[in-house]
């Protein structure tokens, strides 16, 4: 809040100045004025600050005063006004350099009394701030006024809209519209950009972002008790229009609207606690009847007929990636699982709009929805693109992190699904151990490993796991060779050379080679008869243990 240098150039005493350099930021916004005859301190306030100068501690140093105008431009001083009289002129290096840094330089003469100065801007200066204070209350009250009416986000939009002449939107954190005024589009560039944004409070301006790649001003909407951002006004001024009179009514709308947010947010949380508790007993098998638990589902809005299926997605190793990032504070892992349930959200919504979501802990829950009588087969190619979608939706903004998603078996009963959830747990526990490259993991396909996990923990397993496969696991732990994984490799395409050398990237012969060395570590033929069968699960167990 403050005034232009080129509005002080027409009041009082500055009106005699001549601008000697930094013509182009003459729209430099001054809030303070002040005198300077000492050398300039780097902890002296600067920012949008005016001095007026002799150059008198500097008269004889021409590179202090090259430095003074360089330390004042770094520290995006206003403007710097020069009076003749200790100098009869400033050297061509001193206008050169302030030109170059596009400080501001102004050359007054020797006559100019710094009263005649002073007393103008200080007094314009602070009658703009006055009148600044008193639109920005006239804002605050009219915003105000339409939440305690009953209005939403979409009536702040459009009163913004209406006193700035400009297109408004109102977004999620993650750059999802949920509001706009004459905002036609918002292109998927600036979704990203918003998405991408720091969302901890600590790390925002409290002023108006401009994004000069969108031709848009960013003031996030800071609303909770920790204060993250949880949204943005966005302002499209294609041609650089907004003042400062606009950009107070845009601060005032974010602060409005985090109010709105806010009571949002605490409502959705309720939601979100019963839908929990709901899903909480349905999966723990916590109710009466199938009868009073589908009516409880009714009361949220939901149908359990046609669920057929437990998804469980969750983040990995999330517990390693909050120890080695601790400090970057609480918010901000708070915000990687609001990131995950919106990201999974947004793609339920889109590809299977009556399933069932929660969240719960570092993991989101599904139960996706299925019309009457979806044959197994089209119901688990459904269930697969669902899974994929979702993956390829919240890897493009995990960065380091990464999700699996776990699927249990198919049910055709409500108390089905309990089984189902279990086996979806199980099939995520395993797939951590086994560590499987492909982030789509289904119970089915796993339960052998599930089923030797649970024999893993008894002193017996291991002790048989030894007398088969130990030889083999110490060679390898020895050499750093591949021999257990060969052989595993070679039993999983039924013993076919050729294929099994091709899956794991060696020559034919050396796959034969690697063979004949199995035999002799284990001093027995792993490929005759039932010794089939023992060999192979000890190559799966070597996996869990």
């Amino acid at each position: 809040m403050g005034i232009t240098v080129a509005q002080a150039l027409k009041i009082g005493g500055l009106s005699q100045g001549r601008v000697l350099a930094g013509v182009q930021n003459l729209d430099n916004v001054i809030e303070y004025v002040n005198i300077v005859e000492a050398r300039c301190e780097p902890y002296w306030m600067i920012e949008k600050a005016l001095f007026l100068t002799t150059f008198y501690a500097v008269r004889d140093d021409v590179q202090a005063q090259v430095c003074t105008i360089e330390m004042l431009a770094e520290r995006q001083c206003a403007a710097l006004v020069f009076q003749k009289g200790v100098l009869s002129n400033l050297a061509p290096a001193v206008i050169q350099r302030a030109d170059e840094v596009g400080l501001p330089l102004i050359e007054i003469p020797q006559s100019a009394q710094y009263p005649e100065i002073l007393g103008p801007l200080t007094g314009a200066i602070l009658q703009e701030k006055a009148f600044l204070l008193q639109r920005s209350q006239e804002i605050h009250r009219r915003l105000t006024g339409l939440i305690l009416s009953g209005g939403g986000l979409t009536e702040i939009a459009s009163a913004l809209s209406a006193l700035i002449q400009h297109p408004v939107a109102i977004t999620d954190a993650w750059g999802g519209v949920m509001a706009a005024t004459d905002f036609d589009h918002v292109s998927d560039a600036l979704v990203d950009t918003l998405a991408g944004t720091p969302k901890v409070k600590g790390e925002w301006h409290s002023e108006p972002l401009w994004d000069a790649a969108q031709r848009v001003w960013l003031t996030p909407v800071l609303a909770g008790p920790q204060e993250t951002v949880d949204g943005f006004v966005v302002v499209r001024d294609t041609a650089g229009q907004l003042d400062r009179l606009d950009l107070t009514a845009v601060e005032q709308a974010a602060t409005i609207a985090a109010l709105e947010i806010a009571k949002q947010k605490s409502v959705q949380e309720a939601e979100r606690r019963l839908k929990r508790d709901f899903v909480e007993d349905l999966l723990s098998g916590a109710y009466h009847s199938v009868e009073a638990i589908s009516a409880r589902a009714r009361s949220l809005g939901w149908e359990l007929l046609h669920k057929r299926t437990v998804m469980v997605v969750d983040l990995n190793k999330f517990e390693q990636y909050y120890l080695a990032h601790r400090e970057w504070g609480e918010e901000r892992f708070q915000q990687v699982k609001e990131w995950l349930l919106h990201a999974t959200s947004q793609v339920v919504s889109e590809h299977n709009p009556l399933g069932i979501l929660v969240n719960r802990s570092d993991s989101v829950i599904l139960l996706p929805h299925f019309e009457q009588e979806t044959p197994p087969s089209m119901a688990r190619r459904e269930i697969e693109g669902l899974a994929e979608a979702i993956c390829q939706r919240t890897q493009e903004q995990l960065d380091e992190l990464s999700i699996t998603v776990a699927i249990g078996g198919l049910c055709d009963s409500v108390e089905g699904l309990r089984d189902s959830y279990r086996e979806a747990k199980a099939a995520l526990n395993v797939a951590r151990k086994i560590a499987r490259h492909r982030p789509i993991v289904w119970y089915n396909d796993v339960a052998l490993y599930v089923l030797l996990d649970r024999l893993a923990t008894e002193p017996e397993t291991r002790h048989w796991f030894e007398h088969n496969l130990g030889p083999l696991v110490e060679y390898d732990e020895n050499k750093g060779t591949e021999l257990v994984r060969t052989l595993e490799t070679y039993f999983d395409v039924n013993q076919m050379q050729q294929q099994a050398a091709h899956q794991l990237g060696i020559h034919l012969n050396t796959l034969k080679y690697r063979l004949r060395r199995i035999e002799e570590i284990l001093g027995t033929d792993p490929f005759l008869g039932d010794r089939q069968l023992s060999f192979y699960l000890a190559t799966k167990l070597a996996h869990l243990l």
